[in-house]
């Protein structure tokens, strides 16, 4: 990863206006939607573009060059929208996940698996938009399409319901938070 870094804020070789950059290792992999490290850099998340699921990698395997997927975390076949991870290095297991028909479901990546919601399903929200952690990772904010917010510990309880802005229509598909 420092060698990305160093390409992208170094004075490397360009050419029109891209540089240059050769890989250390190279994951053959379908067609993906996603691509995020944890906050501490120790996981490696990738879905497919098509069929969804998580291939969840070991960043220090993968440096020895062991590029076998150690586990992967299905999604019944619907594709991602948002992957979103723990922005707290003491959380970075935690990785928050909007399904394409709006579910929003918890990873744990140590545990390797989704997080039960209060139903007892991996599904702690539906008619997700977008979705944003708190600064300290300990709560998320899922941004609906209706225009309101509700506020979710990583448990699947919920916190608060955040009444949609007076200005804003009932037909509203997404918010930024």
């Amino acid at each position: 990863m420092e060698s990305v870094r160093q390409t992208l804020t170094g004075s490397g070789a360009e050419h029109d206006g891209i540089k240059e950059f050769t890989p250390q290792l190279e994951i053959r992999v379908p067609r993906l939607s996603h691509v995020a490290f944890s906050s501490n850099e120790s996981f490696l998340v990738i879905i497919a573009e098509i069929g969804g699921g998580l291939a969840v990698y070991n960043v220090q395997s993968l440096l020895q060059n062991k590029t076998d997927r150690p586990f992967e975390i299905g999604t019944n076949g619907v594709s991602v929208r948002g992957l979103i991870p723990n922005p707290n290095p003491e959380y970075e297991e935690l990785f928050s996940i909007i399904l394409a028909g709006g579910k929003l479901l918890l990873a744990e990546l140590k545990e390797q698996k989704l997080i039960n919601g209060p139903n007892g399903q991996p599904v702690l929200k539906e008619g997700v938009s977008c979705v944003s952690w708190s600064l300290r990772g300990k709560q998320l904010v899922a941004g609906l399409a209706d225009g309101t917010a509700f506020q979710i510990k990583p448990t699947g309880e919920g916190v608060a319901a955040i009444p949609r802005p007076p200005k804003v229509g009932t037909d509203t598909h997404g918010m930024h938070l």
